[in-house]
């Protein structure tokens, strides 16, 4: 069994993930280090170098990303196309909230290291899985509201919903106005089965929870 850490990890790895997300792979165990006052020897004796530590702050970032969909969709009141705008625009807000970010860590990561570091897709992959069954989930209601709509169809529109949001994700990483991206979502909402009512609550945004880290 190895020794104990010395030092709280979660402040660690919240640390390391605001430098991989802010400046990218180019990060050092350095800064890391500078942020948070741990010593470069215990941080390379805990994750043992900085692709150990990077993948260790990414996979708990993506644990977190899975995890407020989830949270997000299962709590929504009302029909599941409302859980699913309610989706989107907790994801809008999540943007709207961190002007100086650049994205998603996750996606980000995917598109600029799945060569040099495969575990990324990895992880990315099992992320999405678990958003897509979250949203399956709340979708199964919806089994038999018309003759197209079956199992299959559930786990399709699940896909769709999890790749709008992270199609919102990026739009608003590329400049797209707020009131844009939430049109976007009304319009991704009603693709679902269902009749349309005031319960739904669609229309226009409304203040939302913020995102996890």
């Amino acid at each position: 069994m190895g020794r104990p850490r010395q030092f709280d990890e979660s402040i660690l790895l919240d640390a390391a993930t605001e430098l991989f997300w802010s400046r990218g792979f180019d990060t050092s165990v350095e800064d890391v280090s500078r942020a948070t006052g741990v010593g470069n020897g215990s941080i390379y004796a805990a994750y043992g170098s900085k692709r150990g530590l990077f993948l260790a702050a990414f996979e708990r970032y993506c644990d977190g990303r899975a995890r407020f969909v989830h949270d997000v969709v299962s709590a929504a009141p009302g029909s599941a196309r409302a859980a699913v705008r309610e989706l989107f625009e907790a994801v809008i807000d999540d943007c709207a909230a961190r002007p100086d970010r650049r994205g998603c860590l996750m996606l980000n990561s995917i598109a600029q290291l799945s060569n040099r570091i495969p575990e990324v897709v990895t992880i990315g992959a099992r992320t999405t899985a678990a958003m897509e069954r979250s949203v399956a989930a709340r979708l199964e209601v919806l089994v038999g509201v018309d003759d197209s709509f079956d199992t299959q169809a559930v786990a399709v529109h699940s896909a769709t919903v999890v790749l709008v949001a992270q199609g919102l994700i990026h739009s608003s990483r590329s400049g797209t106005p707020r009131q844009r991206l939430s049109d976007i979502a009304d319009v991704a909402s009603r693709v679902l089965p269902g009749d349309l009512s005031e319960a739904d609550g669609l229309p226009g945004p409304r203040g939302r929870r913020s995102s996890c880290p």
